[in-house]
């Protein structure tokens, strides 16, 4: 078989698909450098309207940092050809790495919102204390959550494909 180092016409496409994924890596690396850089105490925890960075615990902002820049980086190194069963399976795999530390965030805002406050008498918390627990402002990962709800259409494209 002959090697041909030359792109064809179709490898050089920029597609919108291609582009979402492109601004959503940038974005997602973005976000773990954040979480790591005010972990590591070049910022102190901030908040800018519903998006929050505490950075005072190291496994969720150091580790949690890094995995959600590794995310974007699977996310930047597939963006190309997108729709390509390999580089699709690099988005896929950001997308769920994303999905991880989001679901560590939201299950973290859960077990938090159970019990009641320290000052009242009643172990577990009202309904309305509950539902407070959920109101912002929320983690990167949270709110990454749902622009990357869009790659599961790349598994749908290749949910028939026998490749």
């Amino acid at each position: 078989m002959e090697h041909n180092d030359m792109k064809t016409e179709e490898d050089r496409q920029i597609t919108p698909l291609g582009i979402y994924v492109t601004l959503l890596g940038l974005v997602t690396v973005a976000f773990g450098m954040a979480d790591i850089l005010v972990w590591a105490g070049v910022s102190p925890g901030f908040q800018v309207g519903i998006l929050a960075i505490a950075g005072d615990d190291f496994f969720r902002w150091a580790w949690g940092g890094f995995i959600v820049v590794c995310a974007g980086l699977f996310m930047l190194a597939g963006c190309t050809r997108v729709t390509s069963l390999q580089q699709s399976a690099k988005v896929v795999l950001g997308g769920v790495l994303v999905w991880l530390i989001a679901g560590t965030d939201i299950f973290a805002r859960l077990c938090g919102a159970i019990p009641a406050g320290e000052t009242s008498p009643a172990f577990f918390n009202s309904v309305s204390g509950f539902l407070a627990a959920f109101a912002p402002p929320y983690t990167p990962a949270v709110l990454l959550l749902p622009f990357t709800l869009g790659i599961v259409y790349l598994i749908r494209i290749h949910d028939t494909d026998d490749s």
